[in-house]
Order: C-alpha cells, then structure tokens, then sequence
C-alpha cells in the first residue's frame, strides 16, 4: 500500500526543488538498513539533511546536565534496596546496561538506553545516527528540526514518578517489552507504516498528546518552512509519519504534497 512508504517526496509551488521525508528507527537491528540505495539516491539529490534535532548537540546535553535527575537524586533512591539490586541484575543480564552506570540519569533515557539494547546490534550505530553521518561525510548541510533542549523539554514534562514507573514496568516485564520492540521492528522492515504509528499511538496512552501529537505539529510547522529554504532530506522517527494528526498529513495542509517511493 503506497500509504505504508517509508520515503516520500516532498513538492509544492514555493518549494525551490523537490525534498525528501523519511522514517528511521533508532536501532541497530540491521533489518533497519534494508533499501538504503534508494534512501541514498534521495539524499544525493539534496543540499542539506535534517534530523529531528542536531546529534552533535546530544554530548552537550550529557555536559549541561539537561539529561540527569535534579538536585543531588540518584535512580536507588526511588526503589527499596532488594528492589534496585533486583532491577539492576534484570537489565544486566537482558541488556548488559548497569544500573550503577545511571545513577544520576532521568528514568525516561534509561529506559531508551534498555531499548536499543534490547534489540538485535549487528550494526555500529543506530540507522538515524548512520545517515547523520553519511550525509555529513557527503558534505551536506546539516540541520536539527528541534532542539535538544525542546526535546529535553517535552521529556522534562513526564514527572519523576511516571519515569519512574516506566522504568519499573520495562525491568518487570522485559520479555514482554522485548516482544513489542519485536514487533515494531518488524513493521517497520515490511514497511506497515501505519500500522507502526498506531502501535506507537497505542503503546503512549496518557503521553500520546505530549510525545507524539504535540510533536508532530511542531516538526511539520518547521519542516514546512525548511523545504521552502533549502533542498533538504528530512529523517524522523517513523512514527510521527502516518495518522491523522501526523507529519504527513499536516504538511499537505501546508501545501506540501508528499509522494511515496519506497511502499511495500
């Protein structure tokens, strides 16, 4: 179905040439890296490549303390300590990620950490941190849709306690949580776009308006004004691609019109 692309081309009368939109995943699961000759074909017809924010600016965020609990918290403090200890050995032995390692990270990115880890890593990074690269190494201009701090921002707005408890659920339930990354995994690779979204959509409950919504406005509103600037390939989680509030859909309101290339 040509709704499920995973790439789209981007044109509309005050766009200077067309510019190209695509979904990532942020893994290193190398079924993810499956038809990148077309992805790189785009990308060769582009000026600039846009990322949903500037990655060079994520060592900065670790410096500037935007990533870490506040005040002098640490991750035991919000568990007994037969709960941490149990925690820790769940995450070790699933992920090989030690919680002794985090102590002083937000729950939310430890979670995200857990995540990559808890999939297959047959590749040397994630597949958006791979096309920075290789677009960067191209001589591309480089561009971020949203800022580090607007999304630490958005991240900042989940209170402790529900991190907390995202981070409870994963170490209860890893199996489980296993199988959903599976999942998306493979809907991704087929590529079932829309069925991905609303798994996402399903899957952030109370957070969907926050993560997801929210954030689709705020990127299409940019990426509208960036393709009518420059020639750009635009790389965002796949996620914010389908639905009726998502990327797509509000960027033809803006008069951008997207056509598939890669469906399945």
């Amino acid at each position: 179905m040509l709704k499920n692309s995973l790439l789209w081309r981007l044109e509309g009368d005050l766009l200077p040439a067309p510019s190209y939109l695509f979904g990532t995943m942020h893994v290193r699961d190398q079924r993810a890296f499956q038809r990148l000759e077309t992805v790189y074909g785009a990308m060769a017809e582009c000026d600039g490549f846009a990322a949903e924010f500037h990655l060079e600016d994520a060592g900065q965020g670790m410096k500037s303390g935007l990533m870490q609990l506040p005040g002098e918290q640490r991750l035991s403090d919000f568990f007994s300590k037969k709960k941490y200890q149990k925690y820790r050995t769940v995450l070790l032995k699933s992920t090989g990620l030690d919680l002794a390692h985090f102590q002083r990270m937000l729950p939310f990115l430890v979670v995200n950490f857990a995540t990559e880890s808890l999939l297959q890593q047959e590749m040397p990074e994630p597949l958006d941190q791979h096309l920075w690269g290789y677009a960067k190494s191209a001589g591309k201009s480089l561009h971020g849709i949203e800022t580090l701090g607007e999304q630490m921002e958005v991240l900042q707005k989940i209170t402790l306690e529900e991190q907390v408890k995202m981070l409870e659920s994963l170490c209860r339930n890893v199996g489980r949580f296993r199988q959903f990354l599976l999942h998306l995994s493979e809907l991704y690779e087929a590529p079932k776009v829309q069925q991905l979204y609303k798994m996402v959509k399903k899957n952030s409950k109370g957070m969907r308006h926050l993560m997801l919504y929210r954030r689709n406005e705020v990127m299409a509103e940019r990426i509208g004004l960036l393709v009518r600037e420059h020639v750009v390939f635009v790389a965002i989680g796949a996620a914010h691609l389908g639905g009726g509030k998502g990327v797509l859909r509000l960027l033809k309101l803006q008069g951008v019109m997207a056509s598939p290339i890669m469906s399945a």
